[in-house]
């Protein structure tokens, strides 16, 4: 497994964790915590989006949107 898949399953992991922390009804802790991991995950996603390969699954549920 090369390092951009690696890290594509570690940002998909991060980005599925976030939403579930912040979707579900959550205590202030979970909240902040939530808020925390976007924030890594938009600097991560600026760093990453000039590289070949690189999937951002802030885009894998648009097709489930109305």
């Amino acid at each position: 497994m090369s390092l951009m898949e690696d890290l594509n399953e570690y940002v998909d992991y991060c980005y599925d964790l976030m939403v579930e922390m912040k979707a579900t009804k959550s205590s202030e802790y979970k909240l902040g915590i939530g808020d925390g991991m976007e924030q890594m995950l938009d600097m991560l996603y600026d760093y990453l989006e000039e590289h070949p390969g690189f999937v951002d699954p802030r885009h894998k549920y648009d097709k489930f949107k109305m």
